[in-house]
């Protein structure tokens, strides 16, 4: 079916990916450590034991040039494929040659020669909005073997992860799980998940619903306020409860000042796994693990390790705990310049998912936000804007890699999500120049 949906450039690439991966009978996996990243990871991993190929797996945190040279040369003569990142990076890598395949949805300049450079931008894809990192994952496994198609679950996790599925599935999202998708069940719901209505409500990040989300008092209140039972499932919600609750929920969200992009994702058309998740738990579960570290506990879980089920969920519950504290504490300390608003994560390798949560639920939305989150020597960047500061001309990947350059860093991203990398003490500097360049863009 993938002749049907890519074109013939995208299927030659794919041609050569497949030489390449029948070539050897091992390899180093380097995915992205985030959401989107290990759902890829979940996807290669299961694709190497089904074809008999030995491999080891690794995550990459630091994506600027010189954190991943030297993720990479430290086994830079073993067959590398890199998922869900690569395609920006892989021209400061030393020792390439050959024996590097990336699968890849982020922008990119040049690659160089001999590199097997499979990005959804070379062939018409938006990489922002219809392919992540586990579509290309994804395509790529199912070009091997078609059999592979029962892997879907995890790249609509990965697309989840990275948005792709607000407002709906798009463009090659949409077509893939049309076509591959047939075993999965669809029911229009609140976009709430949990336990029971009071969990579901108290840990919603997404949407993050000021005075209710992290306030079990909150929650338990209204529930009582409008004859709800917070034991049930959300699932069990009438037509009319949930339209009720849907309503109240649209209200508080619009008295945040949130935007149709946000108001969009209190409702969504959940999909019902066979392997008993829901794609939105799954994600969510997958995302925490590998915020929290735990990268490798859902990738052994779905390699068929069971034992690992109730840690894996359990880690969601710990990650949805401490995010919703930070979330908090960085909205109170939120600082604003002239084209941008910014903050200082209160926790490590939290400033991307704080930031997205700010920038579609509490914050201005009229100014993009930049999250940083200090280390001993560098400093990691999150920059996080809408989809109607993008068509207004806003592109974080170039304002990330442009104002990163000038302070000796690096980076790069999505137009409407980015990051980098930049020296300990730069901060200032680098808030000054992105203002500076938001300002341009958005004045254009």
């Amino acid at each position: 079916m993938l002749d049907k949906i890519l074109n013939t450039e995208f299927l030659a690439s794919l041609e050569k990916a497949r030489e390449f991966f029948n070539k050897f009978n091992y390899f180093r996996i380097l995915a992205h450590y985030d959401g989107d990243g290990t759902s890829s990871a979940i996807i290669l991993t299961n694709t190497c034991l089904r074809a008999g190929k030995k491999f080891h797996l690794g995550f990459v945190k630091d994506l600027s040039n010189e954190g991943m040279a030297k993720r990479f040369d430290e086994e830079s003569a073993i067959p590398t494929i890199f998922v869900d990142c690569g395609s920006g990076q892989v021209k400061s890598l030393t020792a390439v040659e050959k024996n590097v395949l990336i699968l890849d949805h982020h922008f990119y300049s040049d690659i160089p020669d001999g590199i097997l450079n499979v990005n959804a931008r070379d062939y018409g894809i938006d990489g922002t909005r219809d392919a992540c990192g586990a579509t290309m994952a994804f395509i790529f496994s199912v070009f091997l073997d078609s059999k592979n198609s029962d892997l879907i679950p995890f790249m609509i996790t990965g697309a989840i992860a990275d948005k792709q599925d607000m407002g709906g599935f798009t463009g090659i999202n949409r077509q893939l799980i049309e076509a591959y998708g047939k075993d999965i069940d669809s029911k229009h719901i609140l976009n709430i998940s949990g336990e029971n209505l009071v969990d579901a409500i108290v840990y919603s990040i997404d949407p993050f619903i000021d005075g209710l989300t992290g306030s079990r008092e909150g929650v338990e209140k209204l529930l009582k306020e409008m004859n709800l039972d917070g034991g049930r499932k959300p699932e069990s919600l009438t037509d009319l409860e949930k339209m009720a609750l849907g309503k109240f929920l649209s209200y508080k969200l619009m008295l945040q000042g949130c935007q149709s992009e946000a108001m969009s994702y209190l409702e969504r058309e959940e999909l019902f796994f066979k392997n008993g998740f829901t794609a939105s738990d799954l994600s969510k579960i997958i995302d925490a693990n590998a915020k929290n570290g735990d990268n490798s506990i859902p990738v052994e879980y779905f390699m068929g390790n069971d034992s690992l089920r109730e840690t894996m969920i359990q880690n969601k519950r710990i990650y949805e705990t401490k995010l919703i504290d930070y979330i908090t504490r960085s909205f109170k300390s939120l600082e604003r310049g002239k084209n941008i608003q910014y903050f200082y994560a209160p926790g490590s390798e939290m400033a991307g998912a704080i930031s997205g949560a700010l920038m579609l639920y509490l914050a201005d939305q009229s100014k993009p936000l930049i999250g940083f989150n200090a280390g001993d020597k560098s400093t990691l960047v999150s920059g996080r804007g809408t989809r109607k500061m993008v068509e207004s001309g806003l592109n974080l990947s170039n304002v990330m890699k442009d104002c990163s350059a000038k302070v000796e860093g690096s980076g790069g991203g999505h137009d409407i999500a980015a990051g980098a990398s930049i020296p300990r003490g730069r901060e200032k500097q680098f808030v000054e120049l992105v203002d500076e360049m938001v300002g341009l863009q958005l004045k254009k």
